[in-house]
């Protein structure tokens, strides 16, 4: 319990910082751009609700719970099994990122660049998170 537990946690808080250094740091101006987002001063001055970004960490919560929990029933017992761990990333990026980013990008006019940039991002949160849970799930 308490192994599962950690992973999650610590899963939740990697894909978290993981996050934060892909758009704010690495393709932050790239990021602005693919997404169509104009920053005012005004607006980079004022106290923003943190109501996304607790959304945000809700959702990666859930996203550490399930890899956590299925890579814990699915593996054999007392075995580690690390192909298992990232097939489930795989897994996860195939059949809700990558769906859900081509509907942005066919219904909301997103870019193919905007779309590659956000399923990167969430694949190597995803096998970071699939790793965490192969080292610490017994």
């Amino acid at each position: 319990m308490i192994p599962c537990l950690l992973s999650v946690i610590f899963g939740t808080i990697s894909t978290m910082i993981i996050g934060f250094y892909w758009y704010s740091i690495l393709f932050h101006d790239r990021y602005l751009k693919e997404a169509n987002i104009k920053l005012e001063k005004d607006h980079e001055q004022k106290d923003e609700s943190s109501q996304p970004l607790i959304l945000e960490l809700l959702a990666r919560f859930l996203q550490a719970s399930l890899i956590t929990y299925l890579y814990s029933i699915l593996k054999i017992k007392n075995e580690r099994d690390l192909g298992l761990a990232l097939s489930l990333a795989v897994f996860f990026c195939v059949s809700f990122q990558v769906q859900y980013f081509t509907s942005k990008v066919v219904w909301e006019q997103k870019t193919w660049n905007y779309f590659f940039m956000k399923v990167t991002e969430q694949f190597i949160s995803l096998s970071t998170l699939s790793t965490i849970t192969y080292i610490f799930v017994p």
